[in-house]
């Protein structure tokens, strides 16, 4: 399943005249090409990929145009439609088109590949064993967060049932002291970027009697 977490378009109408030093392509000022630019970034069974395509009209038909080739960080497609996996991170990609005179017509853009956050709970275990008075910390570790992105706001939430994101509340500092009102207490961390959202599983801690 396609999961979407850029998307980037650009529409380019441009007149080669501005770019040619030829004058035999000076004298036919009426030649356009309009293209269609279309990148995105997804995740597939946990792997990140770019698609791009691009969308080629000119004015007066193919033969306008030598061809054209996809460059994507440092490798080059000759296909007007690219899918290709790709590490998380920031890559270059450009469209460049070389006309029938030999003048070049291009787009590029760099494109922002997030990495998902991912929440990992340290401790306590699941259905860990707490004495009454115990200080119950929890701990946990973020990943995912992308050089570009801020350091997301992360909270642990605490509650007296297994629906934590509904009936729990934020704690502060990240522990429970005692005295403790209830048996068992069930808690579960939640991250938030301006990019994505995560939530940890929900565990729980028992109150020894």
């Amino acid at each position: 399943m396609k999961k979407n977490f850029l998307f980037l378009s650009v529409m380019a109408a441009l007149f080669l005249i501005s770019c040619s030093d030829s004058d035999k392509f000076k004298d036919n000022n009426e030649f356009k090409i309009d293209f269609y630019i279309f990148y995105e970034s997804f995740e597939y069974r946990n792997k990140p990929y770019i698609y791009v395509y691009a969308n080629i009209s000119p004015r007066g038909g193919e033969e306008d145009y030598y061809y054209y080739y996809w460059i994507i960080d440092e490798e080059r497609f000759y296909e007007r439609e690219v899918e290709i996996n790709v590490p998380y991170g920031e890559h270059f990609v450009k469209f460049v088109l070389i006309d029938s005179f030999g003048d070049v017509l291009s787009e590029s853009a760099v494109i922002r590949v997030d990495e998902p956050l991912k929440i990992a709970q340290l401790s306590p275990i699941q259905e860990y064993k707490a004495a009454r008075t115990d200080t119950i910390k929890f701990q946990y570790k973020i990943s995912g967060i992308d050089k570009w992105e801020e350091e997301p706001q992360v909270m642990v939430y605490v509650s007296k049932d297994e629906d934590v994101w509904e009936n729990g509340k934020p704690i502060k500092d990240n522990f429970l002291a005692p005295p403790f009102n209830e048996q068992v207490y069930y808690w579960g961390v939640k991250a938030l970027a301006k990019q994505d959202t995560a939530f940890s599983e929900i565990r729980s801690v028992w109150i020894k009697n």
